[in-house]
């Protein structure tokens, strides 16, 4: 059975169990994790893991496809499997990456929204984010347009809701195809992310419940030749 992706159902959860499926040397694979896997521009989230009683730090997480690795310095009881263990989030490094998800979001639907730009790359870091906005003859000004407006949405405690479709559905639907360059990931289900009268986007990470969390966002330009480039930085005010 696949791992179930404990974070998709409330990223707000910090302390969870899970039961050991497979267990090897500083490798365990449990079939519930509320640690998040590095995927989709996320970075894998930080914590530990108590197995007997004693504390694990997690360095890595990973999903193969099918299930979630959660990687240790140490090496795990050769017993293990079988365990139920406690799962605990690093809580302040997994909220920042949910304010700069729900940024980049908004940010992103709005762009594609006015310029019809898609936004394929993006990755999130404990302290900034980037996206790479294909928006024709990028500007200063439309950057800042971005932001300004960005940041209105931000303010206004907007409360994003999901659903999940199926990769066939996904592909039918040529404004999520458009958004992305029709380069669709190769799983069964997709999650959807609706956000106040932008238009619908894939997300399969973590983010805020209401927009007002992240507070104000900052976008910075990068020079490319003398022009400004489609990689627009973002960072939290």
């Amino acid at each position: 059975m696949p791992t179930v992706h404990r974070y998709l159902d409330d990223a707000y959860r910090v302390e969870g169990e899970g039961k050991v499926v497979f267990n090897e040397f500083t490798d365990i694979i449990v079939d519930d994790s509320i640690l998040f896997p590095t995927s989709y521009g996320q970075p894998n989230d930080k914590g530990k893991i108590v197995i007997d009683g004693k504390e694990f730090e997690i360095i890595d997480v990973w999903d193969d496809g099918d299930g979630v690795h959660l990687i240790s310095h140490d090496t795990y009881p050769s017993d293990s499997k079988g365990k139920t263990i406690k799962q605990i989030v690093d809580w302040p490094i997994r909220y920042n990456h949910m304010k700069f998800r729900t940024a980049l979001r908004i940010l992103a639907g709005l762009a594609y929204k006015k310029y019809s730009a898609p936004h394929r790359l993006n990755q999130t870091y404990e302290d900034y984010a980037w996206i790479d906005l294909e928006i024709p003859d990028i500007s200063e000004e439309i950057v800042k347009e971005l932001e300004t407006e960005t940041n209105q949405l931000l303010k206004s405690g907007v409360e994003p809701t999901y659903s999940t479709i199926s990769k066939e559905e996904f592909m039918k639907n040529e404004t999520l195809m458009a958004s992305i360059k029709g380069k669709v990931p190769d799983i069964p289900e997709i999650r959807i992310v609706k956000i106040n009268g932008l238009p619908d986007q894939m997300e399969m990470g973590t983010m805020v419940k209401n927009s007002s969390e992240v507070g104000q966002i900052k976008l910075k330009t990068n020079l490319i030749k003398g022009k400004v480039g489609t990689r627009v930085n973002l960072s939290l005010e």
